[in-house]
């Protein structure tokens, strides 16, 4: 990742103490999901001989546990951004709206939030904030590593997109070291053409989490805002 971080308690420290509790779940939960993300990269980094496994049943075993990783790193990523939505539901939305418009956690996505958020009427000091959010959300689901990881998540549902054509590129070396390639596919009209393991570990991977960030340190301006306001 880059130097970008977010401070998660800030979200709880700004929160009103009524809706502590219910985001506090879901606080934890972003923070479980990243967690998860950085072990599985850190997993894919351990050197050990891949010579001895790249032949018949340890082959296959080694694809398999690469298969793996790959689609718990990118359902993590993909979910990140609901679990934000609902931190933005709980914390911005219903306080705002009458209960009539509020959007049930079931139904809460990063795409409907932002829809909700961008109906919004107002004060200044709130609506530069809410803008700030809105902003930082329209980055994310804009960019192609988003549309990408969210295409393959919904496509892996139904096929595997793991190749078996690949490369070792060293005698020994960690596993995204092997040239383990994701096949192309299409998802509602969009073409996603082949993509090595590398790419979705560590490029895509830490353009995410940095939109992700930006996203959370966003709705913390705004927390700390509103309680200056309401103090």
């Amino acid at each position: 990742m880059s130097d970008k971080t977010w401070n998660t308690q800030e979200i709880l420290d700004f929160c009103p103490e009524n809706l502590t509790d219910n985001v506090a779940v879901y606080v934890a939960s972003v923070r479980s999901k990243i967690a998860r993300i950085l072990f599985i990269v850190d997993s894919f980094n351990v050197t050990e001989d891949l010579t001895l496994k790249l032949i018949s049943d340890q082959f296959i075993k080694t694809q398999l546990k690469v298969e793996i990783y790959i689609e718990s790193i990118a359902s993590n990523l993909h979910s990140l951004a609901d679990v934000l939505a609902q931190i933005i539901n709980e914390i911005v939305l219903k306080p705002l709206l009458p209960c009539a418009e509020h959007i049930s956690s079931e139904k809460v996505d990063i795409n409907k939030v932002n829809t909700k958020l961008d109906g919004l009427t107002l004060d200044s000091v709130k609506d530069r904030y809410i803008s700030q959010i809105i902003e930082s959300i329209n980055n994310l689901s804009s960019s192609s590593e988003f549309l990408y990881i969210s295409s393959f998540v919904n496509t892996i549902k139904h096929r595997r997109l793991l190749d078996t054509t690949f490369h070792l590129k060293v005698d020994s070396g960690s596993l995204i070291d092997v040239g383990f390639k994701l096949d192309k596919f299409d998802y509602k009209g969009s073409h996603f053409p082949e993509m090595s393991c590398r790419s979705i570990v560590i490029d895509y991977r830490e353009k995410l989490i940095d939109f992700i960030f930006d996203i959370g340190n966003s709705v913390n301006n705004y927390c700390r805002a509103n309680y200056i306001q309401t103090v």
